[in-house]
């Protein structure tokens, strides 16, 4: 590995982890090391990209900057060596995969046996519901739902997820079954949200707007609290299947049209996926079109 690209990843590794004996004993070399090529780096380019306090490291702002050249000239290096030597050794290396939490307990799931056809590919998975930023996290790919507007990634879209209206029987029990969507006024929503107020579902086509007690960002809690009687929640029909077969959770107007939702994954645009990428990407792709194409049948 040429130095300069070293130090480059170990900038990228003490940028993320803000410690260099970290880094240190991931590349199996010593802090003094680490430092060294960090300071080469700031010595070449003639900036300052960290700064010490008692806190620990922080990036100054030309740091900033000088990660996101570093991120995109390391995977650039990396492609062009992937793709040079994937005759001679396959495909190897490790990708970093930023996910919705309930996509990602199924790819979860799936991983044992991605890694018996591809035992060279190590895959990292960040999972959340947020938003998440491809370049800033670091990550080779991004699942996203809803709308992608940004002109900074590519966009491949995997089809439009069918979601289901649910509650458990206890809430059913306790306070009736909506027998229209006007009743749905009267209920109490279990709601996703990230700090917004106002709350609208799209179902026949129509805004229809709910409220509930409770709300949350997080998909797996939103669930939770659905199961334990909390109200009444949409989610991706592969969340809740599982408990609607079992009786934990009823589909609620299950004539109702629920309005889908948009799934994607994304990559950083202008760059070169390596031939590892690219392998996960189709892996993720094949099993986003199995489990849409699931709920057709």
């Amino acid at each position: 590995m040429a130095p300069l690209v070293e130090a480059l990843q170990w900038f990228i590794r003490v940028a993320e982890c803000g410690s260099f004996s970290a880094v240190a004993r991931e590349a199996m070399t010593s802090q003094v090391m680490v430092g060294r090529r960090i300071s080469m780096l700031e010595a070449h380019f003639h900036v300052v990209l960290l700064r010490r306090s008692t806190r620990g490291l922080a990036l100054t702002e030309d740091g900033v900057a000088f990660l996101s050249h570093a991120r995109r000239i390391v995977r650039e290096f990396e492609a062009m060596e992937a793709d040079l030597h994937s005759s001679e050794r396959g495909y190897a290396g490790h990708v970093r995969v930023g996910t919705t939490n309930t996509f990602g307990c199924h790819l979860a799931r799936k991983l044992p046996e991605f890694h018996l056809h591809h035992p060279g590919i190590t895959v990292e998975m960040l999972l959340g519901d947020g938003f998440v930023h491809l370049v800033e996290d670091g990550l080779d790919l991004a699942m996203r739902t809803g709308q992608v507007n940004e002109t900074t990634v590519v966009a491949k879209h995997l089809g439009d997820v069918p979601r289901y209206m649910v509650a458990s029987p206890s809430y059913l029990e306790r306070c009736g079954t909506p027998q229209s969507v006007e009743d749905l006024q009267f209920h109490d929503c279990a709601l996703f949200s990230y700090g917004t107020t106002r709350q609208v579902w799209t179902i026949n086509g129509e805004p229809v707007r709910v409220s509930g007690s409770s709300r949350t960002n997080s998909t797996l809690a939103l669930q939770e609290a659905v199961r334990n009687g909390g109200g009444i929640s949409l989610f991706a029909y592969f969340q809740v299947e599982d408990d609607i077969r079992t009786g934990r959770l009823v589909r609620v107007l299950p004539e109702a049209e629920v309005e889908p939702v948009p799934f994607y994954v994304t990559y950083p645009a202008r760059q070169t996926l390596p031939a590892r990428t690219r392998m996960v990407m189709n892996w993720i792709i094949s099993e986003a079109e199995s489990l849409i194409g699931k709920a057709r049948r």
